[in-house]
């Protein structure tokens, strides 16, 4: 497939248009066009993005001007065009030229003529030239009846002029239209109706029972022109800017031995840059301090998350207003920022079109020429009942009175707005199709390790035995030295946790990582050996009666540190549920959705963890795939619960996930610290890391989306049925027929009303967001010194006299544990551990 190619085309004014010559393009031998997309939701000149199916090398120049050679030969207008690497150049610098007196006047007077081009053609001044020329013709005429002929024909002369000039553009849009590509729009509509309305006027000159509706065509064409300025207004509120134009487009950048302010296309990776408080993060960053900043652009919430130093900020977040100055190091540049990075997802996932607007568009090829069909038919209809002045009448009403153009914006407009609000919410749809089918689905499949849990172990507690004649710090210290240059999860969990310790100078030699179980070494001339239960097995010490006195939950797994064959304490290993894991699947119970996990882990971690998260249906001891369609397997759970009619969307992250998430209807990949490529191409929809609540936005979006497409259907395909109808001579039985212009006026209405339903969807909160969620506890300390800070009681091993504990027959243990993720949910499950304390610990016998 070729690069994309970007036009800017005057004179669509609906899906009809771009239909045409999507059509035209695609039946010509010189191209083969692989995708083609309007956005027809912006004013004049609407972007074209096309690309082809196949394409040489270095033929992209001549490719560009035979596809605008063909658009030209559609009868539409190519204004302006983008290269692709042309938006990779930096904008260039305006060059300072000093002008001659003459050439000042000559730039002046042309900025003056553009300005004045501009005023004369604005939609506005136009539509409100022909409302007042027609109305104040038809309040000259009602108000004095019978005008002598002197006078009426001026005002006939006059007002045709004026038509003519409204309603040029139309006219020739019409013609050209039609010529080139054989297409009918809604410049054919109103061209046809206003040359009828002069026709028919300036023959009642001559056949006086012909009607006299020179008002007629100026209003018209008046409502007209201010409909489409209306239009326009709307849609610039509703196709919202791009991300990138949120991000300063000047940045404080560190220049010694100050900040200067510098455009942001000029910044690199590695600058340092400063954000003041309130001011949105204008670059992919890492922080160089602890702040307080508003996530919103990834999560939808307007909730301050606390970010500490060394952790990466992605553009558009905002810092906190009460937080100091915020001095950052850039990671990319403004064209890799996760800002740009959005408005590129945004720009693909609109190509492919969803269902129901390949439908809406296929239904819109009939929609004029059947107009025109029923127009003529009413006249006929109503000249063999009443006069032939009604029928005439009756047979433009109904030309003006429908509205295609309306009915063509709604899918694409909606569309373009839902991908736009999902990206505000960190959600990236993969294209218009998805969007509309996640709010079909029935069932919502969640994997566990990386996508409910953070897929990062941390030390949730640790222990000392009272005979290891051992300090805290002095344990910790050990189990530093250790595993300071292991790569394995849980030993880079215990080089975070241990990170803020005072750690102590040891001689360290044979260290040994060839056993996959754990490490040892000589530490002062002492082996030291710290690891899994299967190591310590193997050099001969038993963990079985420790563990037994333990109150492990399902998740946690244990690392013991031994010195020689003596068992010196252990720490408590778990990958935590992500903060807004509760509140996600309890937002897609409300919905309606119904949640499964299904998690390669065995059956009692599965268990603990959905029970946790109000999860009923659980699927453990899956693997990622096989060809044994009976195994326990994610792919064969979903089409299990396919074949049983459901629509099921699929949550995971990581490479074993690639399977399950293409067998699904609805895949979303989870970007975390072990998310891979080919599980993101398999993914419907992509949610950034550090959170899963946009997985809810997703869905909630998504029914927003659909209900507002089906709202302005229904609005559109009643006003227009309706319309049709009254304009199609059911006023007859009353004894008159519905005004050109009023019926012109209707359609503008509808139009607004349309144009506002959807920027009412675009303003529209997510409910799930607008509840109020229990604040929770942080989630346990990272590290040893802020384990101290968490926990005021938080104390070293006390100085322990050996000879009393050996001589009652019993080992104690001190034991810090951090707070659990597992208490903030079963708060029993720990009471009796609040209540007995050390006591209890030191009363516990092994073996």
């Amino acid at each position: 497939m070729s690069k994309p190619y970007f036009f800017y085309v005057s004179g669509m004014n609906c899906t009809s248009c771009s239909n045409a010559i999507e059509s035209f393009l695609r039946n010509s031998n010189l191209i083969k066009i692989n995708t083609f997309h309007a956005d027809m939701s912006t004013p004049d000149p609407k972007k074209i993005v096309i690309s082809l199916s196949e394409e040489k090398e270095n033929e992209h120049e001549s490719n560009w001007k035979t596809i605008k050679k063909l658009i030209d030969d559609t009868g539409f207008t190519c204004e302006n065009y983008e290269f692709p690497q042309m938006k990779d150049q930096k904008p260039a610098l305006p060059l300072e030229k000093t002008q001659t007196t003459v050439q000042q006047e000559a730039t002046q007077l042309s900025a003056l003529f553009s300005s004045a081009k501009k005023i004369i053609s604005s939609h506005w001044l136009l539509g409100g030239l022909g409302c007042i020329t027609g109305v104040s013709l038809m309040i000259l005429t009602m108000a004095i009846g019978g005008l002598p002929l002197a006078l009426m024909i001026p005002l006939a002369g006059l007002s045709t002029l004026l038509t003519i000039a409204l309603g040029a553009q139309s006219y020739y849009e019409a013609w050209k239209k039609l010529v080139h590509s054989r297409t009918l729009t809604m410049d054919t509509l109103f061209s046809i109706s206003t040359i009828s309305v002069l026709i028919v006027s300036l023959a009642s000159f001559f056949v006086p029972w012909l009607p006299m509706m020179f008002e007629a065509g100026l209003l018209i064409y008046g409502f007209r022109h201010i409909g489409i300025a209306i239009e326009d207004t709307i849609k610039d509120k509703i196709s919202s800017a791009k991300f990138q134009d949120r991000a300063p487009q000047k940045v404080r950048l560190y220049r010694h031995p100050d900040f200067k302010k510098t455009r942001i296309d000029e910044i690199q990776p590695n600058d340092i840059i400063q954000v003041k408080p309130g001011e949105l993060v204008p670059l992919d960053s890492v922080c160089e301090q602890d702040t307080l900043i508003y996530p919103t652009i990834i999560t939808g919430a307007v909730i301050p998350k606390q970010f500490r130093s060394g952790e990466k900020i992605l553009a558009g977040m905002r810092l906190a207003n009460d937080a100091k100055p915020l001095t950052l190091r850039v990671l990319k540049t403004a064209k890799e920022s996760y800002l740009a990075r959005l408005d590129e997802s945004i720009a693909q996932s609109v190509l492919e079109k969803a269902p129901i607007e390949v439908k809406t568009g296929q239904l819109l090829s009939y929609f004029i020429p059947s107009i025109i069909a029923l127009s003529i038919l009413s006249g006929i209809i109503v000249g063999l009942i009443a006069t032939p002045a009604l029928a005439i009448q009756c047979a433009i009403s109904v030309l003006v009175s429908a509205c295609p153009c309306t009915l063509g914006l709604i899918i694409p407009l909606a569309v373009k707005t839902g991908i736009h609000k999902g990206a505000e919410h960190g959600v990236r749809f993969k294209n218009s199709r998805v969007l509309q089918l996640a709010e079909q689905i029935d069932v919502v499949i969640f994997d566990l390790n990386g996508t409910l849990t953070t897929g990062v172990p941390v030390v949730n507690e640790y222990a000392v035995l009272n005979d290891a004649d051992l300090s805290s710090e002095q344990f910790l210290s050990i189990c530093n030295v250790l595993e300071e240059q292991s790569k394995h999860p849980f030993g880079k969990a215990i080089q975070s946790f241990t990170q803020g310790i005072n750690k102590q100078k040891f001689n360290i030699a044979n260290l040994d990582h060839s056993n996959h179980s754990g490490i040892s070494a000589e530490i002062n001339g002492i082996q030291y050996t710290i690891g899994s239960k299967t190591l310590m097995q193997e050099i001969g010490i038993s963990t079985s009666s420790l563990e037994n006195q333990m109150n492990l939950v399902a998740g946690d797994s244990l690392v013991f540190l031994a010195r020689n064959k003596q068992l010196l304490g252990y720490l408590v290993i778990t990958d935590p549920l992500r903060k807004d894991a509760k509140q996600t699947v309890d937002a897609l119970i409300k919905m309606g959705k119904e949640v499964h996990l299904c998690t390669g882990a065995d059956e009692k971690t599965a268990y603990r963890y959905a029970q946790a998260l109000g999860i009923k249906k659980v699927h453990a001891n899956c693997v990622a795939t096989t060809i044994n369609t009976e195994d326990r397997s994610k792919p064969v759970y979903i089409k299990s619960l396919q074949n049983q009619g459901l629509k099921v969307a699929m949550i995971g992250d990581a490479a074993n996930d690639a399977n399950a998430l293409a067998a699904s209807d609805f895949g979303i990949a989870v970007l975390s610290q072990d998310s891979d490529e080919i599980t993101q191409q398999h993914a419907s929809a992509i949610i950034q890391s550090g959170t899963i609540l946009p997985i809810a936005n997703a869905f909630a979006i998504s029914k927003q989306t659909v209900n507002n497409i089906n709202q302005n259907l229904l609005i559109s395909l009643g006003y227009n049925l309706t319309t049709v109808l009254i304009a199609g001579g059911l006023l007859v039985t009353l004894g008159f027929v519905l005004n050109p212009a009023v019926g012109v006026a209707l359609m503008v209405t509808q139009a607004c009303f349309v144009l506002l339903n959807v920027y009412r969807f675009k303003e529209q909160p997510l409910q799930h967001l607008q509840d109020k969620v229990q604040e929770k506890p942080e989630p346990a300390p990272s590290s040893y010194e802020a384990m101290k800070k968490h926990s005021p009681n938080f104390h070293t091993a006390p100085e322990i006299n050996h000879n009393s504990v050996i001589q009652s027959g019993k080992q104690t243990i001190n034991k810090n544990k951090s707070p659990s993720f597992w208490s903030d949910y079963f708060p029993e499950l720990f009471e009796e551990e609040k209540d007995t304390g050390t006591e209890h610990l030191m009363n516990n016998k092994i073996g």
